[in-house]
Parts: C-alpha cells; structure tokens; sequence
C-alpha cells in the first residue's frame, strides 16, 4: 500500500496553519476567560454604583456591552475547542454573521461610551460636538458597508465550511478590504486621542493644581485605553494584511474582549469615583476622607474631600457625562477634593 508524502513546501504550509489554528484557540479561551472573570470582579462595585441609579444613553451602553459580549464572544470561541462534535457546514456558514454583527455593536457601542466623555470636556462647542457626532456616524456607515460587503462575498463568493483537520470552520480565500473594518475607526478613534489630548494639556493648570481627581481619571484612562486598543487594532490589521487565511480570526476574539473590558471599566472608574463618600460641612480644616481601594481599571483612586468650590469643567462633566449617578453637586454645592491631596494613583 503507497503512501503520499507531502512535498516539504507543502508540510510546511500544513504546519503553519496547524499553528495558527492551535494559536487562535488559545487567544480564545484567553478572551472569554478574560471577560467573564471581569464581569465578576466587578460586580459588586457595579451593583453599589451603575445598577442603583436610574436608567440613561451611559448605563444602557455600559449593559448593552456587557450583555452582547460574554455570549457572543462564547460562541466565537466555540468554534474554536477541541471538546465539541464535529460542527455542520450550515453553522459554519452562518457562523461569520452571528460573530461579526456583535461584535460590530460592541465596538460602536463602547466608542460612543468613550464619545460622551469627549462630548462632556467640549460641552459649550456646539459646532465640535457636532463634529465628533457627524464623524461618528460616517465612521460606522462605512465600516458596516465593508463589513456587510465582506459577509456578503463569504457567504455567496467564497463559502465558509468545516475542517475536519483543524477541527474548525475554515474558509480558502482572504478579501482584500477586510482589513477596511479596521482601518475606518481606528482614524475615529485617533480623533478621540487628540482631543482627549489637547483638552488635557489646557486644563494642565487644573490638573497640576489637584483641584479636581475626576478629570485625572478621565484623562488618564482615556489615554491608556487608547494606546493598548491601538495596539490590538494594528495587530489585526498586520494579520490581515500579511498572514495566510489560517491566522484571520487569530486575534479578534481577544482583541473583542479587551475592548469591552477596557470602555466598561473607564466608564465604571468615573462613576465609582462620583459615588465616592463626600465629607460634612462641619468638618475641621485639615482634615480629608479617602476612599477604599478600587478593582476598576486605571488603579487604586484616593481622593481626599476638603472644603472648597466646584470648577466650571467638573460641573459640565457632572451634568453631561454622569447626570445618572450620585454627583459632586447633589452632594453638596460647596465640596470639591482638596489641592493639598494627591492624584489618584495608577
């Protein structure tokens, strides 16, 4: 009896797709184990702080992220395990559309959760918050035209079946304008960056003076947020700009999960922050409350509550951003962290 032999060419091409399947596995159980112990971690800071206040565009977003991920991201990595039946071409061809559209919403959903902070520092610039909703909008028309187009030429064009030898759906060909899908908001988010950035340098006299911990914390999750999501999108779009078709879905699973883990907690660490104990009118100057520690994203905030007036930013971050929570002014109109206490600490 004869046996083929693949040519070394040919193993080699074997062995690296082997590789890369075995690779997106473990990014994939990285990205749900990932997500859930979040959630969990979080959820008694989330019941004490965004479950008890009433209903609002931040909250939904915040839920609507957490309630698409953790399934979704569940059955992209269910195509990824060993310990399953053989899956059915059908699954595998619905399988590209019943990740994607989540996964779309969550991105949009966690950038607009991100939009409201910006829209917050820009409060009084009509024409500049009209701006960031306008680009917005185009930003995700065009990534959700490509990325329509793309289900489209998979399922019609090229088909999406079952492995048997990876043991997982498997399509031959790659589309040139996938990599589109990430391009689009990665520009929307730059924009984010750079205003995030610039209002920061403005308000630096405010900042450095210690005046107020919120705009600390909004500014310096913000900037970190960005810098790791840059670093996750370009890693996407390296893969599909230079890998084979066997490393397409390699990273985003964990880059999904690390997105809503990341817009999630930014937006919990402000609103713990605003529930944070004010201190009584009657107490002795000097003295200051800080807060106990933090599992929210960015470190341990300890803010220190004296006796002083509210800034103009605080209140436009107040009323815009948090006007669903317990804030500074519904304590008390004359409480605002004391300059002599330090910034929150990473």
């Amino acid at each position: 009896m004869s046996t083929a032999v693949l040519a070394p060419e040919n193993l080699r091409v074997v062995v690296k797709m082997l590789a890369d399947v075995a690779a997106a596995k473990y990014l994939s159980g990285a990205a749900i184990t990932l997500i859930v112990y979040d959630s969990f971690l979080l959820l008694q800071q989330e019941y004490h702080t965004i479950w008890k206040s009433r209903w609002t565009l931040p909250k939904m977003l915040y839920y609507l992220i957490r309630a698409i991920s953790i399934p979704f991201i569940a059955i992209a990595a269910y195509d990824r395990i060993d310990f399953r039946p053989a899956l059915s071409n059908r699954f595998c061809e619905l399988w590209p559309s019943l990740v994607s559209a989540p996964m779309f919403v969550t991105f949009a959903a966690s950038n607009w959760l991100f939009t409201l902070r910006l829209i917050a520092l820009y409060k009084h610039q009509r024409a500049l918050v009209w701006f960031m909703r306008i680009f917005y909008i185009c930003t995700y028309v065009v990534t959700l035209t490509f990325l329509i187009l793309t289900l489209i030429t998979y399922y019609r064009v090229i088909g999406v079946s079952y492995n048997p030898v990876v043991k997982c759906c498997f399509s031959t060909r790659t589309i040139s304008y996938t990599a589109a899908i990430f391009y689009t908001p990665a520009l929307y988010e730059f924009l984010i960056f750079t205003m995030t950035a610039y209002r920061a340098h403005k308000d630096a006299v405010v900042l450095n003076s210690g005046r107020t911990g919120l705009l600390v914390v909004l500014y310096r999750d913000n900037v970190i947020a960005f810098f790791i999501m840059l670093a996750m999108r370009s890693w996407n779009i390296w893969i599909h700009l230079t890998q084979p078709i066997s490393a397409m879905h390699q990273a985003t699973n964990i880059y999904w999960a690390i997105n809503s883990v990341l817009s999630t907690r930014v937006y919990l660490n402000i609103v713990w922050l605003a529930h944070q104990p004010m201190l009584p009118l009657s107490v002795a100057a000097g003295a200051s409350v800080a807060s106990g520690p933090s599992e929210t994203f960015g470190g341990t905030p300890r803010i220190a509550i004296g006796l002083r007036r509210f800034t103009a930013k605080k209140k436009a971050m107040s009323s815009t951003f948090l006007s669903e929570e317990r804030t500074f002014e519904n304590s008390s109109p004359h409480l605002t962290p004391d300059a002599s206490a330090g910034q929150p600490v990473s």
